[in-house]
């Protein structure tokens, strides 16, 4: 054990005041922590050794000594493990099980209040889809497709990723998805990452990281199975085996997909199959999507290797988005110098830009073959894309050149209304299968009660009224 490693806090669990339940995944449950607010902790389902909860927590205890701005952006945008919770009597060298561990608690600005007034963790599963269909279904506010605030998310992603490559060794997540990578605005784009104690540590060769996926230390590494969140999963790895080096890279460039184009892009039941996928992908009209109509912007390169199936030793490393990133907010191009590849291969993705025009419904033609969502954003006035804002703050309406008419507004109403009653019934139905929510569920079961009730009365009523001229009452 290395003097790091051995000064890595150790906290048993009797001694620990366990709160509320927060979460509960395959690998174990998080809880509250009253006198430790800042905090949660993840106890396991199955004891582990507690010399590899140890390296986790020994990995960024140590990169201030190495890499200072590195170790401060991994404390400030990832619940890293901070502690080892230990069941069992602890030897005199700290070995012993691991019941759990320490890690910071999300802060509240990774949150996204809904029109209901409860809030819920703003995770990706906002940004990729139309944002219309998001602000109908929970009444929430958030930026267009293709605009600033998107586009320095991710940015602020691939910075994170690059401080966990850059140390040494370096760091794997292994699931970037949509429940494990929350959101924020209010203070500027920022992006935080959660449930990193299953990264890995992988080890270095002399050229970079180490392609074979090597066994580190680390969760993850001591053999375990870690599961990958489907539809977020490296179509390079087989079915039943761990993330490797490169998953994370597929990750961040499917990310930039989903989040910036604000559109699901099904991709990967076609990669596992061998194909050759296109993509197109939907740049607004106006000056505000101009650099990316261009097909030789570098970042079209670097998501089209991210994604590649048929090279992933290939995939660009995430320090290699940050630049392109950032250029694409200044409104610069970064002149880089990338290696020739062949022509594509099965696996590869191919990602064309494609014009989007203005039209009423909000909706553009779809190419053959492929489904994609296209959100309408209209160009800002005066050129330049869209500056970030405080998701959850009212939006401007923005009505169309003829102006909406009144069935138009109806139906919008109904539809807001509709998607309203099915979250409330959805939420009942989650609490009242959750032990730990079971009030919470019985409370919703009788306002769901009440509220059909009145549905029902009111149904009758306007049945009553239409139908009784008919019959003569």
């Amino acid at each position: 054990m290395t003097p790091v490693q051995a000064a890595v806090p150790q906290v048993r669990v009797d001694d620990l005041r366990i709160g509320d339940l927060l979460a509960e995944g395959g690998e174990g449950r998080v809880f509250l922590l009253p006198l430790q607010p800042h905090l949660v902790y993840k106890a396991y389902r199955r004891p582990v050794p507690a010399v590899e909860a140890e390296d986790l927590v020994a990995w960024l205890r140590g990169l201030p000594s190495t890499d200072p701005d590195a170790a401060a952006r991994v404390a400030a945008s990832a619940a890293w493990p901070c502690a080892v919770v230990v069941g069992g009597t602890v030897g005199a060298e700290g070995t012993g099980d691991a019941a759990g561990v320490l890690m910071p608690r999300a802060p509240r600005r990774f949150s996204i209040r809904h029109r209901d007034g409860n809030t819920r963790l703003a995770s990706l599963s906002y940004l990729t889809a139309d944002p219309a269909h998001r602000a109908a279904a929970y009444g929430v506010q958030l930026p267009p497709a293709v605009s600033r605030a998107r586009i320095a998310l991710v940015c602020s992603l691939a910075r994170l990723l690059a401080a966990l490559e850059a140390g040494n060794p370096s760091v794997g997540h292994g699931d970037l998805s949509t429940k494990n990578v929350l959101w924020s605005l209010q203070r500027g784009p920022e992006m935080f990452v959660i449930d990193c104690d299953s990264s890995e540590c992988y080890a270095r060769d002399g050229s970079g990281l180490a392609g074979s996926g090597l066994a580190g230390s680390g969760l993850a590494g001591s053999g375990r199975r870690r599961a990958m969140t489907p539809n977020w999963d490296d179509p390079a790895v087989a079915r039943g085996g761990n993330p490797t080096p490169m998953s994370d890279r597929y990750s961040l460039a499917l990310i930039f997909l989903r989040v910036v184009g604000a559109a699901n892009f099904p991709i990967q039941a076609r990669q596992r199959s061998g194909e050759m996928v296109s993509v197109d992908f939907a740049v607004p009209a106006g000056p505000g999507g101009g650099p990316l109509l261009d097909p030789g912007h570098p970042v079209w390169d670097l998501c089209a290797r991210g994604l590649s199936v048929a090279d992933p030793a290939a995939r660009p490393p995430a320090s290699a988005w940050v630049p392109v990133l950032e250029g694409l907010l200044e409104g610069t191009v970064p002149i880089e110098a990338h290696d020739q590849r062949p022509g594509p291969a099965p696996g590869d993705v191919v990602i064309r830009p494609a014009l989007v025009p203005h039209r009423r419904n909000g909706r553009a033609p779809v190419a053959p073959g492929f489904s994609v969502l296209r959100p309408r954003v209209d160009a800002p006035a005066g050129g330049g894309l869209r500056p970030w804002a405080n998701p959850t703050a009212p939006g401007p309406a923005t009505p169309s050149a003829s102006g909406p008419s009144v069935w138009s507004e109806v139906r919008a109403g109904a539809s807001r209304s509709a998607g309203w009653w099915l979250e409330v019934h959805g939420r009942m139905v989650t609490s009242s299968m959750s032990a730990s929510r079971r009030a919470e569920g019985v409370r919703l079961a009788v306002f769901c009660g009440l509220l059909d009730l009145a549905l029902l009365l009111v149904g009758l009523f306007v049945v009553a009224m239409v139908v009784s001229p008919v019959i003569g009452l």
